[in-house]
């Protein structure tokens, strides 16, 4: 017994030594940080002696040869460093033909055994996502010594390996790109200085071919104005070709500039489409690349390798391409740079007119100096300039310098002549012979005029005027350089002479501005940045019981409140002043000691983007918080009915329903006839009731405008049979004859038919209620009267319930409509109802885009009639009109 005991003992011992075995291996390869660490930590996990294995190895497969390679093993001294076996060879070849987990219980008799010699070989395969990355080799010297135990292990770490090798060549070839991609990032800081293009281009060449590691390559540069492309730098071709001419499709460049697509040649001596001048050169292998922004084509770039065995694959393509944009980049900047650098000395010339300008706000003498400054940088003879008069919608010729003809005060129709056809165009013009120009003006049909440029004066898209420049030379000709040079003089005196004309606008505007504060009903208050008061409308006298004199240079807040309230206000105000909008409702105290309820707002006073005061504004709600908190009450207490009726009413009468519908099952198996009336009576009555409820929420889901609509097409003819063969009970329980009378050209509606179904049982249900022993006629008829609100014409459809019931007075009418009323207390003791069901119809056909209307007379009968378009639009939201 005592020996069982210890066996056992030592089992478990044995059993926790191979789990932490286990431990060990899991961790070990979870923690490894590359792909040989991974192998390590596979191998030396499962030499363990806990486990029994004798030789462990993992080999990993080469892509590119086939072969696996011995990256780490353990209990084979022997073994060759970076031992390889070819594709077919040795035991664990199997496992990349078929992809399964091989077992030889002796396989030191196995031909293909290469390893230690042992007894016992398990090969399983290492992989992820479904690729085999290598084999996972584990060895016994004894004879089939591996159990359905080992298999596991050997899977398990099989699978755990393959995932950390994933993991590893993943980071490993993530970390390559982001080391390339600071490599090019480098290397365009480096150069972002540099702004002579010539020099650009060539040390661009010369980092592209080391990055690339190529022998050579040639840059082109993309000139827009002749459609091709012209050698720009060129490194180790062999033939200098710089300043050569590429046309668009010729040779690799001109290929990639024509498709804006990257190109890889493997053998370029034997491509059909190479150039004639590298026939005879060393180019081997070709990979050229588009230099693009944004779409816009700047130039190309080709690299070349003289070995014909290098042949470039998608790596080398993803690293061209990673060069290409940030090269165009530079590119770009270098070109731009003297551009703009000789423009930015023509601006420097406008700015200097144009400061000249800036200060002058007499509006006349603006426009004249406009002009004349204009005429002078342009160096022309001479000019007009037009304010466009949006009242008038026409232009009005302001100023004018050496045209020949005073035309200053005239006016000139939008379209007409060069300034008109600017205005409305908004675009320039150059006209370089103006006196054979079809649109020519006739007062300026002398001879004087000979070629003319004009510009559209705007602000952002707002027309403000038309400058014109003429020449008297007909051989001069105004260029593009020229039309750009009045262009931008247009803009800036666009605003100069904005500045002018609004000056005189603001002077007004102030003026304007302080009426409407003073007469202003709200009270307002300006403060400074201390919160003392600066100034205080009239309506803050009113409201407050103070003068102006009393208030001016006073604390604000510490003014209007008391210690209780002191803190809140200061709150709003230093909310003000940090530049919010700060608003709220809050109790202020009178001179007289009395409070008033106010809503208020504070907003900072800022000019030209600095902060000069704060100004507060007061509104008396009084009246308006009474109002709502007799509102919030009242839709308080109907929250709570509408709740109780929901929770406390609809719950226990749906189980008295269904108890009743069962009572009446029981009594008709057991044959008590006498029970199953009274047990109908309880469902009908149960039901009754239930319907009432669900009214009442229908209500309040539709005032919520939480109901929606499911519009479909409804065959109106057919749904009034439907209607009418419903309600024939009701109908016959007072006597009554229903009658139907139907347009032949009855159309089919798209609308709700639920609802209006819902409505149509509403209205003819109280038709039947109300009338006795008499008709009761339902007319459907299309009606494309005038839509009453907007004037417009539209299909309707038009349905009137006709009864000779006991009709209403024009007071009953009033709120016959309105929830839980009906036309008067009596009415309800004799009829029964609650009043719901045609506040109900009124709101569903209003939700619908139509409505109910009624006209009735005591004693006479009442016509209700439904009114809705044969197409229902959905609402954007549910919220319904009211019935006021």
């Amino acid at each position: 017994m005592i020996s069982g005991v210890n066996g056992s003992n030592r089992g478990l011992v044995a059993l926790a030594h191979r789990q932490s075995s286990l431990l060990r291996l899991s961790t070990g390869i979870a923690a490894a940080a590359d792909e040989d660490a991974v192998c390590r930590s596979v191998v030396d996990g499962l030499h363990d002696e806990a486990l029994g294995y004798d030789f462990v190895a993992v080999l990993l497969l080469d892509e590119n040869t086939g072969e696996r390679v011995l990256r780490a093993s353990v209990g084979w001294p022997e073994a060759p460093g970076q031992l390889r076996l070819a594709p077919g060879h040795g035991l664990s070849a199997r496992v990349l033909e078929d992809g399964e987990s091989h077992y030889t219980a002796r396989a030191d008799r196995e031909p293909g055994h290469v390893g230690p010699p042992t007894l016992c070989e398990l090969d399983v395969p290492i992989e992820v996502n479904g690729r085999i990355l290598g084999v996972l080799v584990v060895e016994s010297q004894q004879p089939d010594a591996f159990a359905d135990e080992d298999f596991e292990i050997a899977a398990a770490a099989a699978q755990q390996a393959g995932i950390a090798i994933g993991r590893a060549r993943l980071f490993a070839r993530e970390l390559g790109r982001a080391r390339e991609l600071t490599a090019v990032l480098d290397t365009m800081a480096d150069l972002a200085g540099e702004l002579d293009l010539g020099s650009l281009l060539e040390a661009l060449l010369n980092r592209a071919v080391s990055l690339l590691n190529v022998s050579g390559g040639e840059l082109a540069i993309f000139d827009e104005a002749e459609g091709d492309l012209v050698v720009a730098a060129s490194c180790n071709m062999g033939t200098n070709a710089i300043g050569t001419r590429i046309a668009v499709g010729s040779g690799a460049m001109g290929h990639v500039v024509q498709s804006h697509e990257p190109l890889l040649i493997p053998r370029y001596q034997e491509w059909e489409g190479r150039s004639a001048k590298y026939s005879q050169s060393t180019v081997q292998t070709v990979m050229a690349a588009p230099l693009m922004i944004a779409g816009r084509l700047v130039g190309a770039i080709a690299t070349v390798h003289s070995d014909p065995a290098r042949a470039f694959d998608a790596e080398d393509l993803r690293r061209l391409n990673l060069f290409a944009p940030q090269a165009a980049i530079a590119i770009q900047n270098a070109r731009l740079f003297t551009s703009e650098h000789r423009r930015a000395e023509e601006q420097q010339a406008l700015l200097d007119t144009m400061q000249d300008l800036v200060g002058a706000l007499d509006l006349p003498r603006v426009l004249q100096a406009v002009l004349q400054r204009a005429t002078a940088l342009l160096n022309v003879t001479g000019g007009e300039l037009a304010i466009y008069d949006e009242s008038a919608r026409d232009l009005v010729i302001v100023a004018s310098h050496e045209v020949g003809a005073q035309a200053v005060g005239s006016r000139m129709q939008i379209g007409e002549g060069a300034m008109g056809q600017v205005a409305q165009t908004q675009q320039p013009l150059v006209i370089p012979h103006y006196q054979e120009w079809s649109g020519r003006s006739a007062q300026y049909t002398h001879g004087t005029v000979q070629t003319v440029m004009a510009a559209p004066l705007l602000i952002g898209s707002r027309l403000v005027g038309v400058i014109a420049t003429v020449h008297s030379n007909p051989d001069r000709h105004f260029s593009s350089e020229d039309l750009r040079l009045l262009e931008l003089f247009a803009s800036q005196a666009a605003i100069a002479i904005e500045n002018a004309r609004l000056y005189t606008e603001t002077q007004n505007q102030k003026q304007f501005f302080e009426d409407l504060v003073r007469n202003n009903p709200v009270a307002i208050v300006t403060l400074d940045l201390e919160f003392r008061i600066t100034s205080c409308n009239p309506a803050f006298e009113r409201m407050f019981g103070y003068r102006t004199d009393e208030v001016m240079g006073r604390n604000l807040d510490e003014l209007l409140n008391t210690p209780e309230t002191l803190r809140e206000a200061q709150d709003y105000t230093t909310a003000a002043q940090a530049g919010a909008v700060a608003n709220g409702v809050a109790t202020r105290r009178r001179k007289d000691g009395t409070w008033v309820d106010v809503e208020l707002a504070g907003v900072s006073v800022v000019v030209d983007g600095r902060q000069v005061g704060i100004m507060g504004l007061y509104h008396d709600i009084t009246e308006l918080l009474e109002a709502r908190r007799e509102s919030e009450s009242a839709n308080q207490a109907k929250s709570h009915f509408l709740a109780n009726m929901s929770h406390e009413l609809r719950t226990p009468l749906n189980a008295v329903i269904g108890y009743s519908e069962m009572l009446q099952e029981q009594f008709a198996e057991d044959g008590n006839e006498q029970y199953i009336a009274d047990s109908r009576k309880v469902h009908s009555a149960g039901k009754h009731l239930l319907a009432l409820i669900n009214d009442i929420l229908d209500l309040s889901k539709v005032e919520a405008g939480k109901m929606e609509l499911y519009l479909e097409d409804v065959d109106l003819a057919a749904l009034l049979e439907d209607v009418a063969s419903t309600v024939r009970p009701l109908v016959h329980r007072n006597q009554n004859v229903l009658q139907l009378e139907l347009a032949p050209e009855l159309a089919t509606v798209h609308t709700d038919m639920t609802k209006l179904r819902q409505v149509l049982l509403n209205l003819l249900s109280n038709a039947c209620k109300f009338t006795s022993g008499s008709t009761i006629t339902v007319r459907a008829a299309a009606d494309d009267t005038d839509d009453a609100e907007t004037g417009a014409v539209k299909g309707w459809m038009r349905i009137d319930i006709v009864d000779r019931g006991i009709g209403m007075t024009a007071e009953q009418m009033g709120r016959l409509f309105e929830a839980f009323s009906q036309a008067e207390a009596d009415t309800t003791r004799k009829f029964g109802g609650t009043g719901l069901g045609l506040a109900i119809s009124r709101r569903f056909c209003r939700l619908m885009g139509g409505d109910i209307t009624v006209q009735s007379e005591t004693g006479v009968g009442s016509v209700f009639t439904v009114r809705l378009p044969l197409q229902t639009v959905p609402p954007v939201a549910s919220s319904l009109v009211s019935d006021a």
